[in-house]
This record gives C-alpha cells, sequence and structure tokens, in this order.
C-alpha cells in the first residue's frame, strides 16, 4: 500500500496554513486550471479585486469586512475551508477585539420625574377640565334655551279659558 499520500496530507495541511492567503488561492484556482478572468466574472468582482487577494494587497483592495465577504466567495468557488481563511486574514490584520457595550452605573437623581405616558395623560386632563369649565356657560344657556321652548305653547294650538258656570 502507497503511504505517501496519507503522509502527504498532514505536511500538506501545515505547509498549507504557513502559506499566505493569496498563494493558497492561487494555488487551488491553477489547480482547478481557472484564469483570473473566469474568477473575477464567477465572483462578478473586478479583474483587479481578484488580482489583489491573490498578490495580498491590501492597499488594492476595499474594507476588511468586503475582504472578507470576498475570500468567503472564493473559497466556496473554489472548494476550500471558508472560515479558516477568513480567520487567517483577520489575524493578519491584528484587528482588535469587537467592542462590547458596559453598562455604567450613574446616581440617581434628585428628582425623578414621571414616565412620558403619564404626563401626556396628566396634560390631556388639564386640557379637557379648561374646555369644560369654558363650554359650561353655554351648556347651561342652551339648557335654559330649551326649557323655555318646552314651556311655551305649542305652536297652531288655542288655549281655551276655563269653562264659566
Amino acid at each position: 500500500m502507497n503511504a505517501g499520500p496519507d503522509a502527504d496530507t498532514g505536511t500538506t495541511q501545515a505547509t498549507d496554513s504557513a502559506r499566505s492567503i493569496g498563494a493558497r488561492l492561487m494555488a487551488a484556482r491553477e489547480a482547478r486550471k481557472l484564469d483570473i478572468d473566469t474568477v473575477a466574472a464567477e465572483l462578478k468582482l473586478d479583474v483587479a479585486v481578484v488580482r489583489a487577494l491573490e498578490n495580498d494587497d491590501r492597499q488594492a483592495l476595499p474594507a476588511a469586512i468586503f475582504v472578507q465577504g470576498y475570500l468567503r466567495s472564493y473559497a466556496r468557488l473554489l472548494g476550500l475551508p471558508e472560515q479558516e481563511l477568513v480567520h487567517d486574514y483577520t489575524a493578519s490584520l491584528g484587528a482588535p477585539r469587537p467592542l462590547t457595550v458596559q453598562r455604567v452605573d450613574s446616581k440617581q437623581p434628585l428628582v425623578r420625574l414621571p414616565s412620558g405616558t403619564m404626563l401626556r395623560n396628566i396634560v390631556l386632563l388639564l386640557l379637557l377640565a379648561i374646555m369644560i369649565w369654558l363650554a359650561w356657560p353655554f351648556a347651561m344657556q342652551l339648557v335654559e334655551m330649551r326649557q323655555d321652548v318646552d314651556n311655551d305653547a305649542a305652536p297652531g294650538h288655542l288655549e281655551l279659558p276655563p269653562p264659566v258656570r
């Protein structure tokens, strides 16, 4: 049996991770016998971007977040491990850890204001009370006018005097 290929895979992986990302991409592309124009068309990227990826030319590449997406797509096209390439790329950048939000305990205010909903309800109640207070005299006039209309004799009705005896 041939022990060469099995022993070779361990050394291939060791040298594979030691090579630059661009060199790995170029070797995989050439192994698949693809030219740069075909890869660029398949990835819907400019040929200059594909060349910059293979040459590890960071000056010609856009922001790191875009490059990570390009590497994922390129690795998927070539059958390479996507996550490993992206991890190696971010490690080579020396990117700082992602920012985290930490809560800072602050002092309690001296006067605690009510919530916005409560303030809105209080203002609406005050406006309603003011409108009722302003409308009260007009409402009373309307009630008095109705009572006067009800007390008047109905039109077309003739009141006869009481009979004399």
